[in-house]
């Protein structure tokens, strides 16, 4: 009783933060940007300004681009703050501005506090508008890229997620990662890079989302002068199709002579916007305990063995473990996916996992940061940042025999990856569908 008290008062608590957050909320086009408002009570301030497309914008000739440029827009450098100047101006404000890519879209961030935003939001304009792409910069980066890509090779954690990519998403925009290759990085100039960040940066294509105690008008004023700087464009979004790997279950073994072996698998998961996506979310936060109980604590198969749900516009589960006895903790993980579909979880057990996967999410909403992350999520992956509003009561909805209905619908065809010694895995069951 006194869990199922608590569990009524956590979501209460929930749903009034949702609710009375919503109204603190605004939304505005501004010379055709999307930007999205929200009003906080403490005194961080963070600005992210999304670029559309991600892989989408990319092809295999390409892939790296944008990554690459805009690492060196924020590193490397404006015309008006030389790069020292810029780095020491940042630091005095104790504010940082920083970019990343990834396969849906790529983010311009901002981060400081209220009293140093307006000094701030001139370095980040200047950024956005006036990078210097300045040959020594670009080719310091260049260096730093290609280092990353080939440490990736070197570890075997690293290089099972790139084999899946690659293999999984063969055809698919995803296979062209943010990161690029190394061909890629080496022969991208300058130019190419100076002439790819201003293709990008057109209004259609750009969504701003501000949390922070700040006041409306001036935010809207600062906007309206960056945008109205930029080109109208004529960005329209793509719907990605699954990939062709999602239709049947296959392996791909990657030999390598390492103590322990790395195996992960993937399957297809709902998109946010679909029917049973939250029970995908649920049932993966449920999944992950159960394999770590099974896999780690009650067998000691390894150490960190995981299991989790990627959301974006083609989304994704997989289950992960590296062990010296990879038949075994492959088995492992494959009985409890087949749980998911063939048990139905007790309405009790259902309330305490609400429970605990309500409330995490809600400490990391704490920042601001996650807010703004999840309001973007939001409006990109579903069309509209209200959506964030109706999440504690689409967890709340999810049955036990939405679980079920959901892993038999989706949790099918696993494509795996493993990493290590042929011979220290059964192969057949590498084929399980």
């Amino acid at each position: 009783m006194r869990t199922i008290i608590f569990l009524t008062l956590t979501l209460s608590l929930l749903f009034l933060n949702t609710t009375s957050a919503r109204k603190e909320i605004t939304e505005m086009n501004i010379n055709g940007m999307q930007l999205i408002f929200k009003q906080a009570e403490n005194d961080v301030v963070v600005v992210n300004l999304f670029i559309k497309g991600g892989a989408a914008n990319l092809t295999p000739e390409t892939a790296g681009i944008e990554n690459y440029a805009l690492q060196v827009a924020v590193t490397g450098g404006t015309k008006n703050y030389a790069k020292d100047e810029f780095n020491k101006n940042l630091e005095k404000l104790g504010s940082t501005i920083t970019a990343s890519s990834s396969n849906d879209f790529s983010v311009i961030s901002l981060r400081c506090v209220k009293d140093n935003f307006a000094k701030t939001w001139e370095l980040y304009e200047d950024v956005i508008l006036n990078p210097l792409f300045d040959e020594i910069e670009v080719n310091l980066t260049r260096d730093k890229i290609t280092s990353s890509i080939k440490t990736e090779d070197t570890n075997p954690d690293a290089l099972i997620r790139k084999t899946m990519v690659k293999w999984y998403f063969e055809g698919h925009p995803y296979s062209n990662r943010p990161i690029g290759t190394t061909e890629n990085i080496q022969k991208f100039s300058p130019d190419d890079l100076k002439n790819y960040y201003k293709q990008i940066l057109e209004n259609s294509r750009l969504l701003m989302v501000a949390v922070g105690r700040l006041d409306k008008k001036d935010l809207e004023k600062k906007t309206n002068a960056l945008s109205s700087k930029l080109p109208a464009g004529s960005y329209k979004d793509t719907k990605l199709s699954p990939p062709k790997r999602s239709e049947s279950s296959e392996y791909q073994i990657v030999e390598k002579p390492l103590p322990t072996n790395y195996i992960m698998g993937q399957y297809l998961l709902p998109n946010m916007n679909e029917p049973y996506y939250y029970a995908a979310l649920l049932s993966h936060s449920i999944l992950r305990d159960r394999v770590f109980e099974e896999v780690r604590t009650k067998r000691n198969l390894s150490y960190a063995p995981v299991a989790a749900m990627t959301t974006q516009k083609t989304s994704t589960g997989f289950i992960y473990v590296s062990t010296t006895n990879p038949d075994t903790a492959i088995m492992v993980m494959l009985d409890e996916l087949n749980k998911l579909k063939t048990e139905t979880i007790p309405e009790k057990d259902m309330k305490n996992h609400k429970m605990r996967f309500l409330t995490l999410d809600y400490m990391r909403q704490e920042t601001n940061a996650m807010q703004a992350g999840a309001l973007a999520a939001a409006q990109i992956y579903t069309g509209s940042w209200k959506n964030v509003a109706l999440f504690v009561e689409n967890i709340d909805k999810v049955t036990g025999d939405d679980i079920k209905t959901m892993s038999n619908d989706y949790i099918n065809n696993l494509n795996f990856v493993y990493v290590g010694k042929k011979n220290k895995v059964n192969e057949e069951i590498l084929k399980t569908k």
